[in-house]
C-alpha cells in the first residue's frame, strides 16, 4: 500500500483557516471561504515549497482552492488537478445547517462513539468506509504518477484517512476507526511530508 511514497515526494497540506474554523456558522460546507488568517497562512505555505511541483492537487472545496491559489500563482506552469480528496462529510449537511458549533460537536462525538464504519447519517453524508475508499483511490492514483514533487491541498480528516491506510495493516474496520480517532490533530496549513 505504501510503495508510492518511495519514488516521489508527496506533500499533504491542510487548507488554511476557514471562516467555519474561525467559528462562523455556515450553510454550505463546499463553498466555505478562508478567513483573513487562512489567506495569510496560504501565502506563507506557498513560500515553503522548495521547487516547482510536478502536480498540484486540490479538492473541489473552495477552501482548498483558495489555499492553493498563492502556490498556483508562484508556479503557474505546474499542472493543477481537482481530485476527490474533499473533507469527510460524516454528518448530513441538511440536518445541521445553521446549527451552533457546540451542538455539532456533540453530534460529531455521537457519530464516532458508534464505531460503525458503514453508518451514513443522511443523504449528503458518507460512511467511514466510503472515506477510506476515496483515500485508497487517491493512493492508487498517486501510485500511477511519475516521480517528482506532488503537492495536495486537502483536508484534515482526509489526511488522517491516508495515514490510516499507509500505517495500519489491520483490516478490521472498527480498529481502523479507533486508529483514525487516535491520530494527532492536523492544523491549518500543516504540511505532512512523505518522501
Amino acid at each position: 500500500m505504501g510503495e508510492f511514497w518511495m519514488d516521489k515526494k508527496v506533500w499533504l497540506i491542510r487548507h488554511g483557516e476557514s471562516t467555519a474554523n474561525a467559528g462562523a456558522v455556515t450553510k454550505n460546507h463546499i463553498t466555505i471561504p478562508l478567513s483573513t488568517t487562512g489567506q495569510e497562512q496560504a501565502k506563507r505555505v506557498s513560500l515553503l515549497i522548495p521547487e516547482s511541483p510536478a502536480l498540484i492537487i486540490t479538492s473541489p472545496f473552495t477552501r482548498t482552492l483558495l489555499t492553493a491559489k498563492p502556490t498556483l500563482e508562484r508556479f503557474p506552469w505546474a499542472i493543477h488537478e481537482v481530485w476527490n480528496v474533499q473533507e469527510f462529510t460524516h454528518l448530513a449537511v441538511e440536518k445541521y445547517a445553521d446549527t451552533p458549533y457546540l451542538e455539532i460537536k456533540k453530534k460529531q462525538h455521537e457519530y464516532w462513539e458508534r464505531l460503525d464504519p458503514d453508518y451514513i447519517d443522511g443523504d449528503s453524508a458518507e460512511s467511514f468506509t466510503m472515506l477510506l475508499s476515496r483515500a485508497k483511490a487517491a493512493i492508487d492514483h498517486l501510485n500511477r504518477l511519475p516521480s517528482g514533487l506532488v503537492v495536495m491541498f486537502t483536508h484534515a480528516q482526509f489526511i488522517r484517512a491516508l495515514r490510516v491506510l499507509k500505517e495500519n495493516q489491520n483490516p478490521n474496520p472498527q480498529e481502523l476507526i479507533k486508529t483514525f480517532m487516535s491520530l494527532p490533530r492536523v492544523d491549518n496549513c500543516e504540511i505532512t511530508k512523505w518522501e
